[in-house]
């Protein structure tokens, strides 16, 4: 029994032997080239070769050596040198098994086969959703279909949801699958996937994969995206104000949008509170808003899916800032000299800054304005500002002319001036006020004519050219300034200038300087007819007056200085024997110094020494 068992398994291995045989996998449309393994290269001893091909459970030959018989293929087959069978172009029917029949002169035949197998990537997969809206259910409803096209061997398809595989029979998953072949013989694949739908569906994602084989692996390929559009009833509603800023202003474009929460939106009324008007139904109320648009709004939503009518409600501010309102009118005329005080008062819907500007700069905060007219240079043009303190951009602004009137202010070119007779002189005087002032030149009770030239409207400007004489050096020329209000006085003083003279440099560098300037903006009591008191100039005397002091101080205490070292021989007398010996009846004279003054003439650092003439002198009379 057992040596029976073991001869069956014997032949059962022997017969699956006998049916192994090669496979070749080729691309549709490329060549291929099948080997005849029981050819041997250079073998003569073989009779003849055939290769064949099974159709229809029959094997036809298709060639005889490198005959190539007559056969749907022959056009597209050919022998190699080797005897191996090269196929070019091939097709869907090519997918078959070859035989390589080789036959002695024995009558022995040996044989190889080789199975082509053909391959074609599939078309993309495109994928349709359910395009009708689907009510949320337990139940698995059909969602979407999956097709590929033109692919061989079959390829396989599988779906997704938002990157999660859906697996047929799992979570109530049904994936039904339809295959058909063409008529080219390729494959499509249709897959059609239902599954329950949940509100959480809405922002699903769905996409299929095909999977396919090639000689060189195993590839894929995706589909787009898709959604479903998931149905569900309405629980309530919700009233809400859009804007492109969250503190809404007079001028803003305001949406009021109303929205249930549910699929399809119900039907929808937009009421203004305590109005029965309606103001849009299923859709969003635009507008630009002002303030009285400020309350409340209604929405009122009904739908099929609704057993009772849903309302929602919201208030809508709007905020506003009115432009600023002065405690005066503009233009303010005020006074020179006086102070003028401005109050800006506004009306807004939320809390406010003010601020004043002049010239695009702030000057003071707060509502009160305070101005110190003392110069014709605060007139102008001041402004209030005020903006909403949460609302930046919500700003209005009033502008202030101020207007200034009083004596004129006077200025001149120069307040003293060094002339000389016969000297021609240019000066010029300035004079604002308002009104516009008049200006009058007068120097010795006398009035001269200057060209007068207008600067602005409240200013003007007097030039004047003067050939000096004599008896107008050391005088002032008087510039008069003068409108309906009062006038004020300038001086200009025209000094001697001094003869040049040879003077040491002390000399120069102690010259007196000018006289100061007379104060300008002087009372109009002052008469311009006074005449200005005569001006000396005694600085050279005085410089050498002091010069001389300096010097006898300074020789005083050079005196003082030797008689204390001892080097001036003040009271004291002697003689000295200078004749010789024997000659004692010869007449002696003593020399003295007549003053200590001649005495003292000594050079500094000659102390150590002294020089002869610091010795009592002697002259011999014997001669």
């Amino acid at each position: 029994m057992d040596i029976l068992i073991l001869l069956s398994l014997c032949l059962l291995s022997w017969r699956g032997i006998q049916g192994q045989h090669d496979q070749s996998k080729v691309l549709l449309g490329h060549k291929v080239t099948l080997p005849c393994e029981v050819h041997r290269h250079g073998d003569s001893s073989a009779a003849t070769l055939q290769w064949l091909y099974e159709k229809n459970g029959n094997h036809l030959i298709l060639t005889t050596g490198t005959t190539i018989e007559d056969s749907d293929m022959k056009d597209r087959v050919s022998v190699n040198k080797n005897m191996g069978l090269v196929i070019k172009n091939v097709q869907m029917q090519d997918e078959k098994l070859f035989i390589c029949q080789v036959k002695d002169q024995n009558d022995e035949v040996k044989e190889s086969k080789v199975h082509v197998k053909v391959y074609q990537a599939p078309e993309g997969p495109e994928i349709t959703m359910e395009e009708n809206g689907i009510q949320i259910t337990d139940e698995a409803v059909q969602i979407g279909i999956c097709e590929t096209k033109n692919g061989y061997p079959t390829p396989n398809i599988t779906w997704y949801r938002n990157s999660t595989q859906l697996r047929n029979g799992k979570n109530d998953v049904v994936v039904s699958t339809l295959i058909t072949v063409l008529s080219n013989g390729l494959i499509a694949v249709k897959s059609a996937l239902s599954s329950p739908v949940s509100k959480s569906d809405v922002y699903s994602e769905f996409y299929c994969e095909v999977s396919y084989d090639l000689p060189k692996g195993n590839f894929m390929k995706e589909s787009g995206k898709g959604n479903i559009t998931v149905y569900y009833p309405n629980t309530e509603v919700q009233l809400m104000i859009k804007s492109q800023s969250e503190m809404i202003k007079e001028g803003d474009e305001v949406q009021l949008i109303c929205k249930g929460d549910g699929n399809p939106q119900p039907q929808i009324s937009l009421y203004r509170k305590d109005e029965d008007k309606v103001l849009a139904e299923d859709a969003p109320y635009i507008w630009k808003v002002s303030r009285k648009d400020s309350g409340g709004y209604i929405c009122k939503a009904l739908g099929l899916d609704i057993f009772n009518d849903m309302e929602a409600e919201t208030e809508l501010h709007v905020h506003f800032l009115d432009p600023p309102v002065l405690s005066e009118k503009s233009p303010v005329n005020a006074e020179l000299g006086n102070i003028l005080s401005i109050f800006c008062s506004v009306n807004s819907s939320a809390q406010t800054d003010i601020h004043w500007t002049r010239d695009g700069s702030i000057i003071a905060n707060g509502s009160e304005l305070s101005l110190s007219l003392q110069d014709y240079t605060d007139a102008g043009r001041y402004e209030c500002v005020a903006r909403v303190t949460s609302i930046p951009a919500l700003t209005q602004s009033q502008e202030l002319l101020v207007i200034l009137k009083g004596k004129p202010q006077v200025s001149v070119s120069s307040q003293l001036i060094e002339v000389q007779d016969g000297e021609k002189l240019t000066v010029t005087c300035t004079a604002i006020g308002n009104p516009t002032p008049n200006i009058s030149w007068y120097i010795n009770g006398s009035e001269i004519d200057g060209q007068i030239s207008q600067v602005t409207d409240n200013k003007v400007m007097s030039e004047l050219t003067l050939l000096v004489m004599q008896e107008q050096v050391n005088e002032r020329l008087i510039c008069v300034a003068q409108n309906e209000f009062n006038s004020s006085t300038e001086y200009i003083q025209l000094q001697e200038r001094p003869a040049t003279t040879a003077v040491s440099s002390d000399d120069k560098e102690t010259a007196p300087t000018d006289e100061p300037a007379a104060k300008t903006g002087s009372d109009s009591t002052k008469d311009p007819s006074i005449e200005p008191r005569s001006q000396k100039s005694y600085g050279v005397v005085i410089v050498a007056v002091i010069v001389c002091i300096l010097l006898l101080a300074i020789l005083g205490a050079v005196l003082y200085f030797l008689y204390k070292k001892g080097r001036i021989p003040c009271g004291r007398s002697g003689t000295k024997d200078i004749t010789k010996p024997g000659e004692k009846d010869h007449i002696v004279v003593e020399m003295k110094p007549d003053s200590p003054a001649e005495e003292s003439v000594l050079l500094p650092g000659a102390q150590d020494k002294k020089q002869p003439v610091d010795q009592e002198k002697y002259m011999d009379l014997r001669n």
